[in-house]
């Protein structure tokens, strides 16, 4: 599993257990407070290194939600990372 501190960062820790449960509320909860481009680019990226391992939530966020932008994103920075 990645290291997040829960201490540090509640939101993407809680995120992150969350997806080994395939549970993807958390991890739009978290994207949605999200405000400036550095968290949400750290979260997507942290979110899709996550969905590298396991997808199902991903999966499911995205049936849930067709064209939500930040499941999208996550989606696309998986594809990346798959790719390189």
């Amino acid at each position: 599993m990645l290291q997040v501190d829960p201490e540090q960062d509640p939101v993407l820790a809680r995120a992150l257990v969350a997806t080994l449960r395939d549970e993807w509320r958390p991890a739009a909860d978290a994207m949605a407070s999200a405000r400036e481009w550095e968290r949400r680019a750290y979260l997507v990226l942290t979110l899709a290194a996550a969905a590298a391992r396991r997808d199902t939530w991903l999966k499911k966020w995205l049936e849930s939600r067709p064209g939500d932008r930040d499941a999208t994103a996550v989606h696309a920075a998986v594809e990346t990372l798959q790719a390189s």
